[in-house]
């Protein structure tokens, strides 16, 4: 019994093994001390099964301002199995001088929930920066607020790198915060939703400006945004609130000055709002592997082998650099790859500057073989046309037996079947041909009357199930589409983005399956759009649903969540395509 009971227990341990750490949630800071007029960053790190890694959240931090967000994420696969892992960075900046905590961010997680370390984090007075002197260095700005007082003054600008964009292009949005005052405390920052762009995050930054003679210490926050689709936008204003000394007195006795100055005036700086025109990408010398990449960019790839076995794997790396938008890079395309099993490309890091991506290869047949080049298309902004970036090829050397798939196999038959066929005419070449009818009885092909209305009725039926304009196939669709966009409508009420955005996804899947009449989970992009070519669905109606589909491509990989306005818009798009 005693026995029993023990190798219970161990059983019980070692199932507890098997799927501990799963999941594996932390969160840390890059410093636990800093000034006043400092920031710090503060990550969450999110690992572990790569398919379904869950939402956190954070807790209130009131004591901070948060100027931004930004997403880092890599992907591995080992032994088929697939692990990822995603970090999310905030940078904070102190409000007032003291010890504050962090508190725990939170998961949910297979029905658990999982809770990060509380972190302390001391601010100490600001320090001294020092002043650069030189020539005014004012620019062209579409916004100034300011606030005076006898000692001071301090004023807030906000302009952007260029007015007029392409889709997709990178966009640099700046706040400065000037002030020669005293200040009682950090100000208070409150950006604007940004809506109608996807918020790639914020870094802040401080130094000291002359201008017009005087010195100023400034504080700047650079955005990274990209529009979502065309048309005129508008930046909503900045607003910044400072607690400043009140010298408003009017009496001029010493002692009254200095009781004033222990009491603050509350001022609220605002900039204007800036209108941005986004215009939309030429048609003309669109590559056809195109994707809506918008930048300028390079492209290098490197192998993890040079000499195999056949049927084992050789693993790719593509890494695409350089400046624009590295969202939009989401497709590798080859042009030949025979000879080769080639699996599906998966993004194994995914940065500001930098996206990797990986691709399998299993070489079939022994003897040298180039893994062929990969091709990227983008469109360069500053040269204003379209431009394709290739890797170059990789000789490997590949040992073993060749490796026959079923394909294969089919084309072997194929070609044996035409070739016994050809060696028979030639055989019967000189055989006197048999004239009349096989039957003389025209009453024995009555016999196959039934097997044809059989066949006949089978066909019709098929094609009857299969056909994009069923009615009760499609009404019953329809139905699904409608219910997965209701809850996805829901899940961005509730701010469950993520979710709401793989129901948008699966809403589109059925409407193309409605269209084509194929399962297409597991169709590429260039499959699908050829699939509904073949459905003869009219161009306009498919260029609306890859236009969809390029947009949920991208969000997936994007390294920030989309805004609830974006989400509810593309709700509303693929409504409109039912």
């Amino acid at each position: 019994m005693l026995k029993k009971i023990f190798c219970l227990v161990i059983l019980l341990f070692a199932t507890t093994l098997l799927y501990a750490d799963v999941i594996s949630f932390n969160a840390s800071v890059d410093k636990k001390t800093v000034a006043l007029n400092d920031s710090f960053i503060y990550s969450i790190t999110i690992s572990g099964d790569g398919h379904n890694l869950p939402e956190h959240q954070i807790g209130n931090m009131i004591e901070f301002n948060r100027f931004g967000t930004s997403t880092s994420q890599s992907m591995s696969i080992i032994n088929g199995k697939t692990n990822a892992s995603i970090t999310y960075k905030y940078t904070l900046g102190p409000k007032k001088v003291g010890k504050f905590t962090i508190p725990p961010a939170t998961i949910k997680y297979n029905g658990r929930t999982y809770s990060t370390e509380s972190i302390g984090i001391e601010v100490t007075p600001a320090k001294n920066i020092q002043s650069v002197s030189g020539s005014n260095t004012r620019q062209t700005n579409t916004s100034q607020r300011s606030s005076t007082n006898p000692h001071g003054k301090a004023f807030v600008k906000a302009s952007v790198n260029k007015t007029t964009i392409y889709e997709n292009e990178k966009l640099i949005y700046k706040f400065k915060f000037y002030t020669n005052i005293n200040l009682l405390s950090n100000p208070e920052y409150y950006p604007p939703d940004f809506g109608g762009f996807w918020n790639d995050g914020s870094k802040p930054k401080d130094r000291y400006e002359v201008i017009d003679g005087s010195n100023y210490y400034v504080n700047e926050v650079n955005t990274v945004l990209y529009p979502v689709g065309t048309g005129l936008k508008t930046i909503a204003p900045t607003k910044l609130k400072i607690a400043v000394m009140d010298f408003s007195s009017s009496d001029d006795d010493l002692f009254s000055v200095f009781s004033n100055m222990s009491r603050g005036r509350t001022k609220v700086l605002e900039t204007n709002p800036i209108d941005i025109n986004v215009i939309a990408l030429p048609k003309d010398g669109r590559p056809s592997g195109f994707s809506g990449a918008v930048g300028d960019f390079k492209i290098e790839s490197s192998i993890d082998k040079q000499t195999v076995q056949t049927n084992e794997a050789v693993t790719l790396t593509i890494a695409v650099t350089g400046d624009g938008n590295m969202k939009s890079v989401s497709d590798i395309y080859f042009a030949d790859y025979s000879g080769f099993k080639k699996y599906d490309t998966v993004i194994s890091k995914s940065e500001d500057n930098l996206k990797e991506f990986k691709i399998i290869f299993i070489p079939q047949f022994p003897g040298k073989k180039e893994i062929p080049s990969a091709t990227v298309s983008f469109f360069n902004p500053k040269k204003k046309q379209y431009e394709t970036i290739k890797t170059q090829p990789k000789m490997i050397i590949i040992n073993g037996s060749p490796v026959y798939d079923s394909d294969y196999y089919a084309e072997e038959s194929k070609a044996k079947s035409s070739s016994k066929d050809i060696n028979y005419n030639k055989q019967i070449e000189n055989i006197k041909q048999f004239k009349g009818h096989l039957v003389r009885k025209p009453s024995f092909y009555l016999v196959f009357v039934p097997f044809i209305i059989l066949l006949l009725t089978i066909f019709t039926y098929k094609k009857i199930q299969t056909s994009p304009f069923n009615r009760k196939k499609y009404t019953s669709s329809a139905a699904e589409i409608q219910r997965l966009l209701e809850k996805a409508k829901f899940e961005v009420s509730k701010n469950n983005l993520n979710s709401s955005l793989n129901l948008i996804y699966q809403a589109l899947m059925e409407i193309i399956t409605i269209k084509t009449g194929l399962v297409t989970d597991n169709l590429s992009k260039a499959q699908i759009n050829e699939k509904l070519l073949e459905s003869e669905t009219s161009e306009v109606y498919i260029s609306k649903i890859m236009e969809i589909h390029d947009k949920l491509n991208f969000y997936k990989f994007a390294s920030v969540t989309p805004d609830k306005d974006s989400l509810n818009g593309l709700i509303d798009i693929v409504k409109s395509l039912i």
